[in-house]
């Protein structure tokens, strides 16, 4: 009987969402609209903020009192600002290793 292996392969090594993906339309100065897209992230599984803390904020990055560490990533429109966090959210990870 053949063993089966399974592998997983991460790409944010030391970065975690604290957070679900919150994206919110913005206006530029110029008048014009823009999405910009937001994840807490926990580095090396340490955060600054305690569970009480996320929770007052309803785990909102965008919250006034939110003063965690997060993800940011901005675009016309809110997939390409989703795609824009996740190369924030990958370009940190690769900088605790740099």
């Amino acid at each position: 009987m053949e063993e089966e292996m399974i592998y997983f392969h991460c790409d944010h090594i030391g970065v975690a969402g604290t957070t679900d993906v919150a994206v919110k339309k913005r206006k530029t100065q110029g008048g014009h609209d823009i999405y910009e897209a937001r994840c807490g992230i926990a580095m090396m599984g340490m955060t600054q903020m305690d569970e009480e803390e996320f929770k007052a904020c309803n785990y909102d990055p965008f919250h006034p009192e939110f003063r965690d560490n997060y993800c940011e990533g901005r675009g016309p429109t809110p997939e390409k600002a989703i795609e824009a966090l996740k190369k924030d959210m990958k370009e940190t990870a690769d900088s605790i290793w740099a």
